[in-house]
This record gives C-alpha cells, structure tokens and sequence, in this order.
C-alpha cells in the first residue's frame, strides 16, 4: 500500500514538472539584441505634429520610436551608444499619420549610455 502511495506521489511530481516545463515560454528577444552608436532625436511635440523623441541609428541608418526613453536621455543631438530589441509595433505621428505612412518601427533598449 505505502509502495503504491509512493509511485503515485512520484507519477504526480514528474507530470506536474513536465507540465510546467512545456508551458515556460523562453524570450527570444535576448538572442535579437542589436549593439549600435545612435543619436537622440527631439522631432516635436506628437500633440505639434511631431513624433516625439526618436533614436537614430548610424549602422545601419535607420530611425526608431522608443516610447519610454529614460528622462535623462531626452536631450536632443545627444550621441549614445544603445543596445535594443526591435518590437513587432509600429509609431504612426504627426504628418506621417496622414500619409498613410507605414510608420516608425517602435525598439525597446536594452542598454543606453552616452558616447
């Protein structure tokens, strides 16, 4: 009886741990994170017409939205080094929005540090 009790308890242990195994989902962001020289934009107010604040990346060129870049980092011309992950949404402001402009493709940092 204790025996069976005892195999019982250890079925129950490995298929809860095999469960919670399969349903852990690993970020792959971490495997994407892009390492880049990039300046600091301040393209206008979006409620002007702007897109707020927006990082330029020199290699390759190309221009992001980051909607939660730090306070200390909101200084135009600013130059930076960044380490970011591109999201999969998109930033559509001021006069782009009515262009039917594809819009800016928004990236989260991972790292930020002047240059």
């Amino acid at each position: 009886m204790k025996l069976n009790l005892f195999y019982k308890s250890i079925l129950s242990i490995l298929t809860l741990s095999v469960c919670v195994i399969l349903s852990c989902k690993k970020s792959d962001h971490a495997t994407n994170i892009i390492n880049a020289d990039a300046t600091v934009l301040n393209t206008g107010s979006t409620a002007a017409d702007g897109c707020g604040w927006l990082i330029q990346v020199e290699t390759p060129d190309s221009t992001f939205s980051i909607p939660d870049l730090p306070a200390q980092y909101q200084v135009n011309n600013l130059k930076v080094h960044i380490a970011y992950h591109k999201l999969a949404t998109r930033f559509y402001c001021g006069q782009l929005a009515l262009a039917k402009d594809p819009g800016i493709t928004e990236i989260e940092l991972d790292a930020i540090k002047k240059r």
